[in-house]
């Protein structure tokens, strides 16, 4: 079986279109590091960031493509790139998938791409690890109380409602949740 890398898209300086490269640089190192293809999700600018960091990776070597969701949520992050494994020919056989983010927010991204295995790749044993990061901008405290709220909201099964701008993250749609769902699965 073989292995792949989940990068989701990091935070941007004070909301502009100044990526940091934080976790792109850590999904790139362990990409290398497990001979692993890169894919890289996330909702920010219509799709320009997953473009921008698709292209940063290759540039540094790595096999790496994208998956968008305009749904600009994390959930709505974890369909693009569970549907992204599912569709592509070339992820047939993965077995593991490296989990890339910030430390304060990989227990939420787990969460629900474990939650969400099954609904959109039925039947196959993926495995997803933690390889997150600490090196990035720390967010508040409200955050992070966000963070650990949304894990409350998923497993409940309540739809997450956002108490505050998204953290680093430049202006995106926030209306209509507009998700990816597997067809006829």
């Amino acid at each position: 079986m073989s292995a792949l890398v989940l990068h989701f898209c990091g935070p941007h300086r004070d909301g502009s279109w100044s990526p940091l490269y934080h976790r792109l640089e850590a999904a790139v190192h362990v990409a290398r590091e497990e001979c692993a293809p890169l894919l890289v999700v996330g909702d920010a600018y219509g799709g320009r960031a997953v473009e921008h960091f698709v292209a940063f990776a290759r540039e540094r070597g790595i096999e790496a493509v994208g998956a968008f969701d305009p749904g600009a949520r994390t959930l709505s992050d974890v369909y693009a790139s569970l549907l992204a494994i599912h569709d592509r020919s070339e992820f047939a056989v993965v077995d593991r998938v490296f989990v890339v983010t910030d430390d304060w927010h990989v227990e939420r991204c787990l969460e629900m791409l474990r939650g969400e295995r099954d609904r959109f790749l039925p039947g196959r044993p993926v495995r997803f690890l933690d390889r997150s990061t600490a090196v990035g901008p720390r967010p508040p405290a409200w955050v992070l109380d966000g963070e650990r709220r949304g894990i409350r909201d998923y497993l409940a099964g309540n739809p997450y409602a956002p108490f505050g701008e998204p953290f680093g993250k430049p202006a995106h749609p926030t209306g209509g949740n507009t998700h990816a769902q597997p067809a006829n699965r």
